[in-house]
C-alpha cells in the first residue's frame, strides 16, 4: 500500500512539476484543457491503484490482522496533515480500513477528492502568479510596441520629407561613404553627372566614365572645400560645375564620407572670361597711347619746349596725377588678367620671410612716419626659408600694408607679424592694424575685383579695389590660403599661408 501510494503521488508531483514548466514556457490559456486531463489521469490511477491493493490485501490477510497493524507510511503522511485538515480523517479511515468493498470505494473517492482538490488549489494559486506576471509582461511589451511604432512612424515621415526635399533640390546633391563609393546622388546630379545613380550606386563615381563623362581637372586643393570639375564631352564642349563639399564623422570624430553640393556655372565662367578677356585688351590697348601723354606732359613740365605759366603748370600736373593714377589702376588690370588666366610664371627661390617683411617696413616707412603711424615688426629669430617668388610676396605684402595706412589714424600701429605652423607645415604671415576694421557684411566679398570695404574714410583714401585680388591670386598661385579677420571698430586683420615646400 506504501509503495503504490508513493508511485501515485510521484505521478501527480510530476504531472504538476510539468504542468508549471509548461505554463512558465507560455502556453497560456491553452493548459485548461491539459490540466483537466491530467488531474483526471490521476484520479483514475490512484482509484485503480487503490482497488487492486485492497483485493491483493483481503485475499493474502485476514481482515482482523490487517485491523491490527498501521500500514506503513501512514504515520509520517499523519504528521504533514495539520488538525482539522479532511486528510487526517482519511488516514484514520485508512487504519481502519475494513474489508468492505463499499468502504474501500468511499475511502479511495475520499482520497482522489482530496488529492484533486490539494492539486486544483495549487494550480489555482500557482496559474493565478502566472497569470498576473504574464499580464504584467504583455503589458510591458504592448507598450514598448507602441513606443517603436511611433518611432517608426515618426522617422519614416521625417525620411520621406527629407527625401522630398533632396529630390526637389535644383542644386545636385551627391554622398559618397569614406570609400568614394556613391550612397545617395539627387536628379539634378544625376543631370550634371550624366549618370545614373542605379549604375552608381556603391561604386566609385569615376568607374566605367564615358567619354562624354571625362573629368577633365578640379581646381582647388584636396583641402579646399569649394572646387571647379571641368566635364569635356568627345564633341569638345565644356560644363563647368561647382562643388561645395563637407566632411561627415560619426560620434567618434571618425570620417565616414562627404556630401557635395554641384552647381552648374558654366554660362557663368563663360560670362566672366569674356569680361577679363575684353578688359584685358582694352587695357593693353590704353598702355600705350597713356604712356605717350605721360611722357608729353614730363616734357612740358620740364619746360623744354617753352615756357608756361603757373597756372598752366597746375593744370599740368594735375592731369600728369590722373595720369599716374590711371596707368596704375591699367597695370593692375593687366596683371590680374594674367593671374586669372594663370599666364603667370613664378621665380620661386629659397628665401627667408623676415628679409621680405623688413625690406616692405623699410619701403612702407617714409609714408608711415608722415601719418604719424608706427609701423613694427614681430618676426621669431631661426625661422626656416621657404620656396616664394619675391617680388610677387613684397607686391602681395605692400597692397594689404598700403591699405591699412590709408585707413588708420595719427597714432595708430601697424604690426606685420611672422610664425611657423608645425601642424600644417606652413608660414603664416598677418599684418593688423588698430583702424575702424571691415564691416562683417564685407569681409566675404573684400577680395573680390573692385570691392572695398564700406563705412568711414579719410579723404585720402583712394583706390582701384583690384590691390586684394591680386593679392588672393598671388598667394593662390603660391598654394597658400588668405582671409581678413575684424572686430568692428577695433582694426582689421589680414592672414594668409605659405607652404614650407612646394
Amino acid at each position: 500500500m506504501y509503495l503504490c501510494l508513493k508511485t501515485i503521488s510521484s505521478v501527480i508531483i510530476f504531472n504538476l512539476v510539468w504542468l508549471r514548466s509548461a505554463w512558465a514556457a507560455g502556453f497560456g490559456t491553452e493548459l485548461d484543457s491539459l490540466t483537466e486531463v491530467i488531474l483526471l489521469f490521476a484520479g483514475i490511477v490512484g482509484a485503480i491503484a487503490a482497488i487492486a491493493l485492497a483485493g491483493f490485501t483481503r485475499k493474502n490477510k485476514p481482515a482482523a490482522a490487517y485491523q491490527s497493524k498501521k500500514i506503513p507510511g501512514v504515520k509520517n503522511i499523519s504528521k504533514k496533515i495539520s488538525p482539522g485538515d479532511p486528510g487526517l480523517d482519511i488516514v484514520s479511515q485508512i487504519n481502519t480500513l475494513s474489508g468492505s468493498k463499499k468502504d474501500r470505494k468511499e475511502t479511495v473517492e475520499r482520497i482522489s477528492n482530496f488529492l484533486n482538490e490539494k492539486i486544483e488549489k495549487e494550480v489555482s494559486s500557482v496559474k493565478q502568479n502566472l497569470t498576473e506576471q504574464y499580464g504584467k509582461i504583455i503589458e510591458e511589451k504592448e507598450l514598448a510596441a507602441t513606443e517603436a511604432l511611433e518611432k517608426y512612424k515618426k522617422t519614416f515621415a521625417e525620411k520621406q520629407q527629407t527625401e522630398g526635399v533632396i529630390h526637389s533640390l535644383a542644386e545636385g546633391l551627391m554622398v559618397v561613404n569614406n570609400k568614394g563609393e556613391v550612397m545617395l546622388m539627387n536628379p539634378a546630379a544625376e543631370k550634371l553627372l550624366g549618370v545614373s545613380q542605379k549604375e552608381k550606386m556603391g561604386q566609385p563615381l569615376l568607374d566605367g566614365a564615358k567619354d562624354e563623362q571625362l573629368f577633365s581637372f578640379v581646381k582647388g586643393g584636396a583641402d579646399q572645400e569649394d572646387k571647379e570639375i571641368e566635364l569635356t564631352s568627345k564633341e569638345d564642349t565644356k560644363k563647368i560645375l561647382r562643388s561645395s563639399s563637407a566632411v561627415i564623422e560619426d560620434e567618434n570624430g571618425n570620417t565616414v564620407g562627404m556630401v557635395s553640393v554641384l552647381s552648374d556655372i558654366t554660362k557663368q565662367k563663360e560670362l566672366d572670361q569674356l569680361k577679363s578677356d575684353f578688359v584685358a585688351k582694352v587695357s593693353h590697348e590704353l598702355r600705350n597711347p597713356i604712356g605717350v601723354i605721360k611722357q608729353s606732359l614730363s616734357v612740358i613740365l620740364s619746360k623744354a619746349a617753352g615756357e608756361v605759366s603757373q597756372q598752366q603748370e597746375r593744370f599740368l600736373s594735375n592731369a600728369q596725377r590722373s595720369l599716374d593714377r590711371l596707368s596704375l589702376l591699367i597695370d593692375n588690370l593687366l596683371d590680374l588678367s594674367k593671374l586669372e588666366a594663370k599666364k603667370t610664371d613664378l621665380k620661386t627661390e629659397i628665401l627667408s620671410i623676415e628679409n621680405i617683411i623688413t625690406e616692405v617696413c623699410e619701403n612702407m616707412n617714409i609714408w608711415a612716419k608722415n601719418k604719424g603711424i608706427k609701423l613694427k615688426k614681430s618676426v621669431p629669430p631661426n625661422l626656416p626659408k621657404i620656396p616664394i617668388d619675391a617680388n610677387k610676396i613684397i607686391q602681395v605684402i605692400n597692397n594689404i600694408v598700403g591699405n591699412a595706412l590709408k585707413f588708420t589714424l595719427k597714432n595708430g600701429t601697424i604690426t606685420i607679424e611672422a610664425r611657423l605652423l608645425k601642424e600644417t607645415k606652413s608660414m603664416e604671415v598677418s599684418i593688423a592694424d588698430n583702424g575702424p576694421g571691415i564691416p562683417s557684411k564685407d569681409l566675404a566679398k573684400i577680395f573680390d575685383k573692385f570691392q572695398q570695404a564700406s563705412g568711414k574714410k579719410s579723404p585720402e583714401i583712394k583706390g582701384t579695389g583690384l590691390g586684394l585680388a591680386i593679392a588672393k591670386e598671388i598667394i593662390t598661385l603660391h598654394k597658400g590660403k588668405i582671409w581678413a579677420e575684424n572686430a568692428d571698430g577695433q582694426g582689421a586683420k589680414f592672414i594668409f599661408t605659405l607652404p614650407l615646400t612646394r
